[in-house]
């Protein structure tokens, strides 16, 4: 412990009496089993407003795009598109500190507790797509594209999820609640058959109104009706309750209850387990990094009329929902290394199939199957790689913060993306699912054999006790 005077160290055993107290009136409160399905719906919808959120983006940035820098024809080949793309590119990579400082940001839910945060974020994704929906040119629009992504890779739903659902329903919980939530995206699609008119470029704003309503409604509905997680609660009270011995001892050992980064950093780093899954994250996120190129393809195939992309984004998915609820059965049943080779091996061929087929001209049908399939293959792998394994892998009190400091190895993806907006307009429309196969086949191959021989199995994994063994 630092040295203190009498005088702080009387206001902080004062400040830690009245936390302490607040914390053991919460925790005397029903138990949230008591209230379960209900904290189940909310956070569904959070995960609803989550997926529309890192979905609307992507899915709507060429109509955008062809409305603000005034592309004619609103065709994606066209030399004005490549160039587009890649002054969005360069003036997308500022706010790259935002990207820098997100896992900083999501340490504090280790200090703070998890319920603040599905405030926060699911506030925050509102915010960002307003700013996005209102934007009156392309640096406005990135802005909000940022604000966005920096709140929706937190999925502080999930570690709530994961800290009070039964230990052998976990994976089955989170993926039902994930795949309730993608089905969402093929909202994105219904919105724009509803919203989005060809022939009035300008229109693409309001496939944003309904996603933003809902993203500011429940992140008021969460703060009001949830409570904080037993298993913070317990750890943080177990804390409080110890002498200023008992917490130096702790410090001596490495487990110091406000250990944060540099305790976290040090557990990756010496842990096999989580020191392997950090650099499958770095090398899984290159192949994440061409996978948002969809309508891109599609449009580059010049085989899909604007009711086609309708169909494709409503029924895409679908399939991927669908997939995606199934996954955490799948999980649990297989444990978590097998069916993480199964997803990626699907995905790679979900991937497969949608840039040579849309070349060919299969249809809408089967190339929303085929993406659907890949995206729910390789989303499964990477809650996986992201969420599940390394929060099976930490002890409480540094959960979220190792989950936030692996996070960090996405920076991979960040640069392969950068570097291919930047220079879009080389690369081509035409060109771009073949540029994406060349990242992504290689790259996911080399993650799931990896976890498959060098990873622990997590499965039946005890979360209050994980990482506390001495």
């Amino acid at each position: 412990m630092k040295t203190e005077t009498p005088s702080k160290i009387e206001k902080r055993y004062a400040r830690e009496a009245k936390e302490l107290n607040r914390l053991k009136k919460a925790m005397a409160k029903p138990s949230l089993v008591h209230g379960f399905w209900f904290l189940l719906v909310i956070l569904t919808i959070i995960y609803i407003a989550d997926e529309i959120s890192s979905n609307v983006n992507t899915i709507m940035k060429p109509y955008m795009i062809f409305d603000l820098f005034r592309i004619p024809g609103a065709d994606t080949t066209a030399p004005e598109y490549g160039k587009a793309v890649s002054v969005m590119a360069i003036a997308t990579i500022p706010t790259y500190i935002l990207t820098a400082i997100n896992p900083l940001y999501r340490t504090l839910a280790d200090r703070i507790g998890r319920k603040v945060f599905l405030f926060i974020n699911t506030l925050g994704m509102g915010i960002g797509m307003l700013i996005c929906m209102t934007a009156p040119n392309p640096y406005i629009f990135v802005v909000g594209m940022c604000l966005t992504g920096f709140f929706t890779p937190n999925d502080m739903q999930v570690i709530y999820l994961m800290e009070t659902a039964p230990i052998k329903h976990r994976a089955k919980l989170c993926s039902i609640t994930k795949g309730i939530g993608l089905l969402s995206v093929s909202l994105i699609g219904v919105f724009r058959s509803i919203f989005y008119d060809p022939n009035d470029l300008t229109t693409w704003r309001m496939v944003y109104l309904i996603p933003v309503l809902i993203a500011i409604v429940i992140s008021v509905v969460a703060y009001i009706f949830t409570k904080e997680t037993p298993v913070f609660l317990e750890r943080r009270i177990g804390y409080l309750e110890k002498s200023d011995e008992e917490r130096e001892a702790e410090a001596a050992r490495g487990k110091s209850e406000n250990g944060g980064l540099k305790e976290a950093f040090r557990y990756i780093i010496h842990t096999p387990q989580t020191r392997i899954l950090a650099i499958l994250v770095f090398v899984f996120s290159i192949a994440v990094a061409m996978s948002g190129y969809v309508t891109e393809v599609l449009l580059a195939g010049g085989h899909m009329s604007n009711e086609d992309m309708n169909l494709f984004y409503i029924l895409e998915p679908i399939v991927y929902a669908v997939f995606a609820f199934f996954s955490g059965f799948l999980t649990d049943a297989m444990g978590r290394k097998n069916s993480g080779f199964l997803f990626g091996l699907l995905a790679i061929a979900g991937q497969c199939v949608f840039v040579f087929g849309s070349k060919a001209g299969i249809g809408p049908v089967a190339l929303a199957i085929a993406n659907g399939l890949m995206y729910g293959g390789l989303w499964s792998l990477s809650d996986l790689l992201f969420i599940v394994m390394p929060g099976e892998s930490a002890p409480t009190r540094i959960r979220a913060t190792v989950m936030s400091l692996i996070s960090y190895a996405y920076i991979s993806n960040l640069i392969v993306t950068m570097l291919v907006g930047v220079f879009y307009d080389r690369i081509g429309s035409a060109r771009i699912g073949t540029f994406q196969l060349f990242f992504f086949v290689p790259f996911i191959l080399i993650t799931i054999v990896v976890l498959k021989l060098k990873v622990r199995e997590t499965k039946d994994t005890d979360l209050a006790s994980v990482g506390e063994e001495d």
